[in-house]
């Protein structure tokens, strides 16, 4: 086996296709659900209502952040 030319004709890298909006509302929506968790809160949004009603909250966030 020749790694040389295993490393040439291969790439391992690992590339994410989200836009930064996209990453920075998952890690909030990551976070939403560490606190739940956290407090043994059992009523949870779906991913898509979080993101309803949170959508001013997130983008405002976002942009501060940014």
């Amino acid at each position: 086996m020749n790694i040389k030319k295993l490393i040439a004709e291969y790439n391992y890298s690992w590339s994410d296709k989200r836009s930064p909006y996209e990453i920075f509302f998952d890690n909030m929506y990551q976070a939403y659900l560490l606190e739940k968790e956290a407090y043994g809160e059992q009523e949870v949004l779906s991913k898509t209502d979080y993101f309803e009603a949170n959508q001013d909250f997130l983008l405002r966030k976002f942009k501060e952040e940014g």
